[in-house]
């Protein structure tokens, strides 16, 4: 609160030495004839230019300022990282896949938001399920470039970043996992946002729109955002890689977190290797720990397009042993 309280005073000072340098430069002057008439003509003039800028001038010229569109042919991400170094606010991020993860940008990345999230600066990351269908359709837009394997390698890292966070800063850092992807690739840095509208192109960051949050453009792509991070059908990283499953044979309880994939609507579960012996045997009954009253079991059924779509969210793994969550 210091810093408004030193421009009012500044202000203040710089008002008292003009009406002081006008006093020193009218005074001697003050006996020339019509030196009233003149003074009340130029007083009366200044005023009326003062309230044609105030009222007129200076709203055209914010309004301009504040609705400015910058083009970019394509995302600076050094330039995205140093905006980050010096945030205060907020950042969000809502892409298919993120090039601030990528291998040449994660390592400066990573060290831009431990620095920020000491400052209290709150992060909001929004991605792409890779086993979505909106996720296959923009591998077939950007192919050859295998974009299930980025967004899957995006999640990984985040997952990485998040476990090594300390404690205090888990609320700051949000990551949530849509299986629609984004509209649009949109990177906001407090005031700042850039966003560029995806198409049939390879390279999704060309034509980028570099505009102010408190605009009218910038308030557009921001409520876009809002609405999809606040909308259903979203996962918190955690729940996104893993599901906790209880299970229950005869007297004998035990949890295990287990990765899965959801393929059209049903869970498919990878018990290999912590919970093969519990899922096979035919006594056994599965509860989800966070609802643990409805009852399922696994059904060892062929996985069929399960296991492609679990080879998209972790990547191949030839040891999977999926089973199908099923009500008891």
């Amino acid at each position: 609160m210091r810093r408004p309280f030193r421009l009012s005073y500044l202000y203040a000072l710089i008002g008292a030495l003009l009406l002081l340098a006008g006093f020193l430069l009218l005074y001697p002057v003050r006996h020339t004839e019509g030196f009233g008439t003149e003074l009340r003509i130029n007083i009366g003039s200044n005023l009326l230019d003062l309230v044609l800028a105030v009222l007129v001038l200076q709203p055209l010229v914010l309004s301009l300022n504040r609705n400015s569109v910058r083009w970019r042919n394509r995302l600076d991400y050094r330039a995205v990282i140093r905006r980050i170094e010096q945030a205060r606010d907020n950042v969000d991020v809502w892409k298919f896949w993120t090039g601030l993860l990528e291998p040449r940008n994660e390592q400066a990345f990573a060290a831009a938001v431990r620095a920020a999230l000491e400052r209290g600066v709150r992060f909001r990351i929004l991605l792409t399920d890779p086993s979505s269908a909106d996720a296959a359709e923009r591998a077939r837009q950007v192919a050859p470039t295998d974009a299930v394997a980025l967004i899957r390698q995006n999640i990984e890292r985040l997952d990485d970043l998040v476990r090594s966070l300390p404690e205090r800063h888990a609320e700051l850092f949000e990551v949530r996992i849509s299986p629609v992807g984004p509209a649009h690739a949109c990177y906001r840095v407090d005031d700042w946002l850039s966003y560029g509208l995806f198409r049939n192109r390879r390279v999704s960051e060309s034509y980028q729109r570099e505009v102010r949050v408190r605009g009218d453009l910038g308030e557009l792509a921001l409520e876009a955002f809002d609405n999809r991070w606040n909308g259903a059908g979203l996962l918190q990283l955690g729940e996104h890689r893993r599901i906790r499953l209880r299970f229950t044979v005869h007297d004998a309880v035990v949890e295990h977190d287990l990765r899965y994939v959801v393929h059209e609507g049903e869970h498919w579960v990878n018990v290999h290797p912590v919970a093969l012996s519990q899922a096979f045997h035919p006594d056994h009954q599965v509860t989800i720990s966070e609802n643990g009253r409805k009852q399922y079991v696994l059904a060892p059924t062929s996985p069929g397009g399960a296991a492609e779509a679990y080879a998209a969210k972790y990547g191949p793994d030839p040891g999977a042993v999926l089973l199908r969550l099923a009500d008891a």
